[in-house]
């Protein structure tokens, strides 16, 4: 873990194997530096951060695997894609489907063997022409904009999937129903692991994807933000949710985190983390109503 700290530019002081303060400075550091919670714990997140944090465009061949490969790496590749027309959505760090069709569009385009496969002569190619163009974040926000205008002031035809990870039953049936009023197709999910209502979400083909827990660390509502990707709609969205909650909880900010729920969901999510689980069960009809009250004025307005 030192190691792969220092060649990432974390100060760890002598790598001697031994986790000390220094380390543990480091450890906080790199964790705020990739949009994860910052405990000083080199847990099964962290830890996976790390390994991505360390791959470099063009050091491993890329290709559709399952389970899909991730890494700054491919992070760059979509960046790049992206920037020249080749979408596939939010940009991850994640080998998905969607970036492998895009990846052999690419070459196809380029009059590369289009074999799906990101090696030294795609990648040369890559380099050459993507520059040349605008940001990936202009295309990836463009597309948002209009997958959301002209929609009104109701809910109607949107999939929304609601996740908690246990206890908090009552807290996401109340949201369900307030949603459901507005016209919104609602599916809950239970289950212990974020990734696991990511998958459920995709599959659904949900429109916007919500979470809820109960984090003793403090409040916040949680939109994706990677390297080279912030969630539009989940920023603008979270920040009015956030306002509007703020008279419940008091202060609960609105920030990018890279959280499995919000980067391995296909649409925009969000993730509502409340601090004081009695404020959370007494107030939850007033904090659905906020939620649901914040999606329609979005669907209403459209992205910023």
């Amino acid at each position: 873990m030192q190691t792969r700290l220092v060649s990432l530019g974390h100060e760890v002081g002598d790598i001697d194997g031994r986790f000390g303060e220094s380390t543990q400075t480091a450890l906080k550091a790199f964790q705020l530096s990739r949009s994860i919670d910052v405990d000083g714990i080199c847990g099964p997140q962290t830890w996976s951060q790390l390994i991505e944090a360390g791959h470099r465009l063009g050091s491993r061949l890329l290709y559709l695997q399952v389970p899909p490969l991730r890494g700054d790496d491919i992070g760059d590749l979509q960046r790049l894609l992206t920037s020249l027309g080749f979408s596939m959505g939010q940009i991850d760090g994640i080998h998905g489907q969607q970036t492998a069709d895009s990846l052999v569009d690419f070459q196809l385009n380029a009059g590369l063997v289009p074999d799906g496969v990101c090696g030294p002569t795609t990648i040369e190619f890559l380099h050459r022409v993507g520059n040349r163009f605008g940001e990936a974040t202009d295309s990836n926000r463009l597309q948002e904009k209009q997958r959301f205008s002209n929609l009104g002031s109701e809910l109607n035809g949107l999939k929304v999937l609601l996740a908690e990870r246990g206890g908090l039953d009552a807290v996401v049936a109340s949201l369900r129903r307030t949603l459901v009023e507005a016209g919104a197709e609602v599916l809950t999910s239970h289950h212990p692991d974020w990734s696991n209502h990511a998958q459920q979400a995709n599959t659904f083909n949900a429109d916007f994807c919500i979470g809820v827990e109960v984090r003793q660390e403090g409040s916040s509502v949680c939109h994706f933000l990677g390297d080279h990707f912030e969630s539009p709609t989940g920023k603008q969205l979270g920040a009015v949710i956030a306002t509007g909650l703020q008279q419940l909880f008091a202060e609960i900010p609105s920030i990018g985190m890279r959280l499995p729920l919000l980067r391995e969901t296909r649409m925009p999510a969000l993730l509502i983390r409340i601090g004081d689980v009695n404020i959370l069960v007494k107030d939850h009809l007033a904090m659905s109503q906020v939620v649901t009250d914040a999606m329609r004025d979005f669907v209403e307005t459209g992205l910023e």
